[in-house]
């Protein structure tokens, strides 16, 4: 076929518009949901949502409590929250990111801590701002991250700090109610009354796991002591014979039974278990550990959507339970598949669960927005990306 001049140039207009640049309005917004996106692993999720909370979150060298501020918030978070930042700053240093971000939120560590003579620790709020009460589950929960920290960075610091602060949480145990740890210092020793007067499982089990962790870095007897004696307790005297799950406390003034049952208890002795197994070598420590597991995922999992997903309240409990079960994994096959219903949840949430301004729902499933703006249950998400990410290698 011959071409004219005419066909010609008709070809080559019509070339020409056909690759036009795009206008603004064609442009492909890469935070539209609607639209077809490139995935992203989870250490990049795990970074963004981080870099979302310094945007949204940031107080000086602290945190806001809530995004948006509620009613009766202080200029700055209390020290739980904050907590999750630092298991931020270990995770994403783990996963290569850079120490500046480590270093950043555990500077800011220390404006909750009270060096007093005696026992000292870290209060629940900024020290800066107000004296407050120290708690037992907090400072277990800071010394967990600072044991992490000693691990990945080999800085004495940390553990110095880390063994510190286990003087005062050792120090909330007595032989009320048999054993088992205060909940919080202003109560402990002498309480007789109140919903506060209680021994709980949450510090008991912390508690265990901190020593037993401690004893791994020190080989001193009195950690490894400490930690059978207390989840031994726990054990005992907090666990649904049923189910194998954990209530949560006892009153000292009226011996009731608190009878809720949350997932980062059951958590925590998993960890607990697993750790005394592998420093004892003690089958039935293991044996506890799994079968704790197995009731969790029986009991704390429902279907939503045609889905299952974990409670729709407390994400960051849950996550505590997603890490137990990445140590379990080791040593029974079965947990790798609560791993994989928990990653499938957080993909879910990562696609339905978030509002437009980006926080996560504290539902999962995207069926409540919940508590959405508080710190925490934004802080948690980092961490669940991030054990997803090293879990799966990447």
């Amino acid at each position: 076929m011959k071409y004219t001049v005419v066909n010609i140039l008709i070809i080559s207009i019509i070339s020409l518009i056909a690759c036009k640049e795009p206008v603004d309005d064609q442009l492909v917004d890469p935070t539209d949901k609607d639209t077809a996106s490139v995935e992203i692993s989870y250490k990049e999720k795990a970074k963004s949502v981080y870099d979302f909370i310094q945007n949204n979150y940031k107080a000086g060298d602290l945190y806001r409590e809530n995004n948006p501020t509620q009613g009766g918030d202080n200029k700055y978070c209390y020290l739980w929250p904050y907590v999750g930042m630092l298991t931020a700053g270990n995770v994403l240093y783990e996963l290569g990111y850079d120490q500046s971000i480590h270093d950043k939120e555990f500077d800011g560590l220390e404006f909750f801590y009270e060096a007093r003579e005696e026992l000292p620790g870290y209060q629940a709020y900024p020290i800066i701002e107000v004296k407050s009460d120290h708690y037992y589950d907090d400072n277990c929960i800071v010394a967990m991250e600072l044991i992490d920290a000693y691990r990945l960075l080999g800085d004495q610091q940390f553990l110095d700090r880390a063994i510190a602060i286990t003087e005062f949480i050792m120090s909330g145990e007595d032989s009320r109610m048999g054993g088992g740890l205060y909940w919080l210092e202003a109560v402990a020793g002498d309480c007789t009354s109140g919903p506060n007067c209680i021994k709980a499982a949450n510090t008991t089990a912390y508690a265990a796991f901190v020593t037993s962790e401690l004893y791994k870095e020190t080989q001193e007897e009195r950690y490894l002591d400490f930690a059978k004696r207390t989840y031994k307790w726990n054990y005992n005297t907090l666990r649904d014979t049923s189910d194998d799950l954990y209530w949560n406390d006892i009153n000292i003034g009226t011996n009731q039974i608190n009878p809720v049952k949350w997932t980062y208890n059951a958590a925590m002795m998993i960890m607990s278990g697993v750790n005394l197994y592998e420093i004892t070598g003690e089958q039935s420590y293991l044996d506890e550990s799994i079968a704790t597991a197995r009731s969790s995922f029986s009991k704390f999992t429902s279907v939503r959507d045609d889905q299952l997903f974990f409670p729709a309240n407390d994400p960051w409990f849950n996550t505590e339970l997603m890490t137990s079960f990445i140590k379990l994994s080791t040593y029974d096959d079965k947990s790798k598949e609560y791993i994989e219903v928990f990653i499938k949840n957080a993909d879910h949430a990562w696609e339905n669960a978030r509002t437009q301004e980006g926080h996560f729902y504290e539902d999962w499933s995207g069926n409540s927005q919940g508590r959405y703006f508080w710190l925490l249950h934004q802080a948690c998400m980092i961490e669940v990306f991030g054990r997803a990410a090293i879990y799966r290698g990447e």
